[in-house]
């Protein structure tokens, strides 16, 4: 009962004992998913009244439902089910039988559906996800992983039942159920007995060619058999079967073989697979040798559109850049804002910073510098030291918000780790010490946070701090270093000025060759002038 009644439906618990019920049918209608593009999250990141929480909603699968005392071994359609109830009992919603929600409804439900159907929105059943224990450490997205390798079907049951269709079971009790996907043999066993999930994962052991001898004909009729009952998955693999056909040269590239490739990406699309949404997309903006699809934006902007409906942040990443950039798209920040946010809280780290200076500069969207913050906060926290540095920027300014020096301090603090490395937030401290922003100023500290953000102007900084003895004891032979570093490893042109004449001080012969090669590489005029007065020449 707890892994087959609607979510919505009453406790039964009550109803049953000492009913007599000797069987409940239970008829499902889904139509819809809403989903979050979170893919984990921990205490931490919860808001409001979460105390003891131990889980989060990933997504909530909708439709119209319906109960009924049944009769065993004999067995009613969903239809049925529904008359059974009638309509009055969907208010009452007790004992055995209710109902909520229209079959009917749920049956004119569009794929591309903005919002929930009317009359077919109850919540059927729910994605929960353990929140972590602490962060996961940063990974870059797996999103090109998804051209390489097939994903596996996962059970949604509880520990000790199996999913057999679309109700989770006892084993014993399923005529067929779910194989576990590594498991070729029990796969192939489940597949015969018509459970169509184990044919999808039958079929990518026949690709492979790993378990089972490699049979593409066979993985092909796989397939073609789960996705014509429903699996995203398996329409997304048999279109990526043909379009490396085609592009193998096993098949024609003729204008039958391409519509069997859209025919079947569009389908894994439209049955609400985020991944093989963002993964297709790919295919329709592909061009040269290998492009196998005519490149059509239009189709890749409705397939990134519905994959990011569809909880798969990537999709929102790619589709938001586009809708910036406005080159592939009609350029659309005030769209793109709320695509970027949900790219964001998916853990696309870059899409928090592009978000926050769009909202902090008010560039095509309103200026607003809270959500600015939360969008800095949120990259800060999933380890982007850009996104610390913003954060810390805006406090220190009162960019949009109360300026305030702790927080500023905090956030490039958090940007600069003593492991690790964020140029930007190095800086950032670097100048507070210096100037004493809300902080006693230290300039010893102040010189080491530039050096550690030597390739972006630190080294410089630091090495005049060094030289002038600006603070700190002068130490002409660490600034000598620094300004060298700064020159020849990264190419500062104020770092090479100031470094050959000392090093004119310390050995002319070296000098000269430093500057014949900043004259001879650089054209740098000073350069070229230091050669001559040193009695050097160009070629």
């Amino acid at each position: 009962m707890q892994a087959n009644v609607p979510f919505g439906a009453p406790a039964l618990s009550t109803a049953i004992e000492g009913s007599g019920t000797a069987a409940i049918d239970v008829a499902l209608v889904p139509s819809g998913k809403m989903a979050t593009t979170v893919t984990s999250a921990t205490a931490q990141d919860l808001s409001g009244s979460c105390e003891g929480a131990t889980h989060f909603v990933r997504t909530a699968l909708l439709g119209a439902f319906a109960m009924a005392p049944g009769s065993r071994g004999a067995a009613r359609t969903v239809d049925q089910v529904f008359a059974a109830v009638g309509p009055a009992a969907a208010s009452s919603q007790g004992g055995t039988a209710s109902r909520e929600g229209e079959a009917e409804a749920c049956r004119g439900a569009k794929p591309n559906a903005q919002a929930p159907t009317e009359r077919c929105h109850a919540p059927l059943r729910l994605e929960l996800v353990p929140l972590a224990a602490k962060k996961a450490a940063t990974v870059e997205p797996a999103a090109k992983a998804a051209e390489e390798e097939l994903p596996k079907l996962s059970s949604p049951c509880l520990t000790g039942t199996v999913l057999s269709g679309a109700k989770c079971s006892s084993p014993a009790l399923a005529p067929a159920h779910l194989c576990e996907p590594a498991d070729s043999r029990a796969c192939a066993a489940q597949c015969g007995k018509g459970d169509v999930g184990s044919c999808y994962h039958l079929g990518i052991h026949y690709l492979s060619g790993k378990d089972l001898p490699r049979d593409d004909a066979r993985a092909a009729d796989l397939f073609e058999k789960s996705c014509d009952a429903g699996v995203a998955q398996a329409c997304y693999a048999r279109a990526k079967q043909q379009l490396r056909d085609i592009q193998s040269g096993k098949v024609s590239p003729d204008g039958s073989g391409r519509a069997k490739v859209r025919e079947f990406a569009d389908k894994a699309c439209e049955l609400g697979d985020g991944w093989a949404c963002f993964s297709a997309a790919e295919w329709y903006l592909s061009e040269g040798p290998q492009a196998v699809l005519p490149k059509d934006p239009t189709r890749a902007v409705a397939f990134l559109r519905r994959g990011c409906d569809l909880g798969y942040g990537p999709s929102c990443s790619a589709l938001g850049k586009m809708l910036v950039e406005g080159k592939l798209a009609a350029k659309d920040v005030a769209v793109a804002v709320a695509v970027l946010q949900r790219a964001c809280e998916g853990g696309e780290t870059e899409d928090c910073v592009d978000l926050g200076d769009i909202l902090r500069k008010g560039q095509g969207a309103p200026k607003d510098g809270v959500k600015a913050i939360a969008a800095y906060q949120r990259g800060c926290s999933l380890g982007d030291m850009r996104a610390c540095n913003a954060a810390g920027s805006v406090y220190g300014e009162g960019d949009g918000v109360p300026r305030d020096v702790a927080k500023a301090y905090s956030f490039f603090e958090k940007g600069c780790p003593e492991k690790g490395f964020g140029a930007e937030a190095c800086m950032s401290l670097a100048g507070m010490y210096e100037r004493g922003t809300g902080i006693p100023k230290d300039m010893v500290r102040a010189a080491a946070l530039y050096e550690k953000a030597c390739g972006s102007g630190g080294c410089l900084r630091a090495a005049e701090i060094w030289q002038r003895g600006d603070g700190v004891t002068a130490d002409p032979a660490r600034a000598f270093s620094l300004y060298e570093k700064a020159c020849t490893q990264w190419g500062e042109k104020k770092a090479c000025d100031a470094f050959g004449p000392l090093l004119e001080r310390k050995d002319k012969e070296r000098a000269r060759s430093f500057y014949a090669d900043q004259c001879t590489r650089t054209q740098d005029k000073a350069a070229c002038a230091s050669l001559k007065r040193l009695g050097g020449g160009t070629k």
